[in-house]
């Protein structure tokens, strides 16, 4: 049940850096991503919310820390895509940790259903920083039939 708590808190902080990073972002694919990333958090609340509750478990009171009006752009897109890459990363191995600590089906069987989810969110992030040159592109393996292609195009 700790972890549930800690899972519910991280999105919980997740949901608010997403929306107000979306609000002073002046991008519209960075503002669309970030808002796709507090629907995740959003849901997974939910679906930690609901796991407590269902075990007569009260759930965690949601912080009540304001997101201001403002849209000013405070931090780079670079830094703000980079920083919800890392929380994507980190919440992936939080849940990886969860599922393994606990003991029932259930919860493990929502814990990789909703790493799933990040870790195609963390590299859509990532494909995004790669697009805006903000991230290198990391090393891949050859495509071995191209090879093949081309040394018969170049007989």
């Amino acid at each position: 049940m700790s972890h549930l708590h800690l899972n519910f808190q991280n999105n919980i902080v997740g949901i608010k850096l997403a929306t107000s990073f979306a609000q002073s972002s002046p991008r519209k694919e960075v503002q669309k991503l970030l808002l796709r990333g507090k629907e995740f958090a959003e849901k997974h609340v939910k679906v930690f919310s609901d796991t407590l509750i269902k075990n007569n478990i009260q759930s965690p009171v949601n912080a009540d820390s304001s997101i201001t009006n403002s849209t000013a752009q405070v931090f780079s897109d670079k830094l703000v895509m980079f920083h919800m890459g890392m929380l994507a990363a980190a919440g992936t191995g939080n849940y990886a940790t969860a599922a393994a600590a606990s003991q029932r089906n259930d919860l493990i069987l929502n814990y990789e259903r909703l790493s799933l989810e990040i870790a195609q969110y963390a590299k859509d992030i990532a494909n995004l920083m790669i697009d805006n040159e903000w991230l290198e592109q990391p090393p891949g393996t050859m495509d071995k039939e191209q090879l093949i292609y081309q040394k018969k195009q170049n007989e």
